[in-house]
């Protein structure tokens, strides 16, 4: 008899803890996602237009350098 509450406990305490994790690990995905939204909408295109600027400093650069050499 005890041997069977002890076992019913268990997995009621099994099923409580899969349903919590299954609650969290829904509640990190959304949080990912809204985080994800926000950086392609308000962050990337900053930082594209950063490395737009880089990349032309870079170019023109790399033209100076090899109009020394040549």
């Amino acid at each position: 008899m005890f041997s069977s509450t002890l076992s019913d406990m268990k997995q009621v305490m099994r099923s409580a803890w899969h349903s919590q994790y299954r609650v969290w690990a829904g509640l990190a995905f959304m949080a990912l996602a809204m985080v994800s939204i926000q950086y392609d909408e308000v962050v990337a295109p900053k930082v594209h237009g950063f490395s737009d600027g880089f990349g032309a400093i870079a170019s023109d650069m790399s033209r100076r350098l090899t109009s020394f050499t040549l």
